[in-house]
């Protein structure tokens, strides 16, 4: 299980802090909601890959283990998507210069990749948003809505969004 966390650092100030971060301490298990106290523990780290625009970096994720129900959890950085090396930034800033018809970096096929992605998801952001207050419908004009929920998303926050869809309809962004 991943949880993520808004630990109010960049991703640069993250990886140089390591295994020192403030990493959250929970009182019960996000899954059998045990309250024992102790018994979530440390159970290590594992290693993965942040990519920013300009810099990849090796950063530490901590994991968590319940000792009443025997569930691993890992404390997901809100600036990294679940599965994906780059951060939320550069994901939506690719597309959005993709979308803006400006040069990016990075290669054509993984833009197409997240470009594709993000479209597929137009319709789980849309009911995100309609979940927490916005009002109005969905044009059947793809470019049109991929434009306006990417917008949304940049005014919201990407690490607030990331953080608040966590398991909305039961997925997460940029899921399969």
């Amino acid at each position: 299980m991943i949880i993520s966390h808004d630990f109010g650092i960049s991703l640069e100030e993250y990886a140089a802090r390591g295994k020192s971060n403030a990493f959250p301490t929970f009182n019960t298990c996000p899954n059998c909601k045990c309250v024992s106290q102790g018994n979530l523990e440390r159970n290590g780290y594992y290693w993965r890959y942040g990519i920013s625009e300009d810099r990849t970096l090796r950063i530490p994720i901590c994991r968590l283990k319940c000792l009443g129900c025997r569930v691993s959890f890992s404390i997901l950085p809100d600036l990294l998507i679940s599965y994906f090396q780059h951060t939320i930034q550069t994901v939506l800033n690719r597309i959005k210069q993709f979308i803006e018809k400006k040069k990016s970096n990075g290669s054509r096929q993984l833009l197409r990749f997240y470009l594709i992605r993000f479209s597929r998801k137009l319709q789980w952001i849309h009911s995100f948003f309609i979940d927490i207050g916005f009002k109005g419908g969905m044009s059947p004009d793809k470019n049109k809505e991929t434009i306006k929920y990417l917008k949304m998303i940049l005014d919201f926050g990407e690490s607030t969004f990331l953080r608040r869809s966590w398991g909305h309809l039961s997925k997460y962004f940029m899921a399969n």
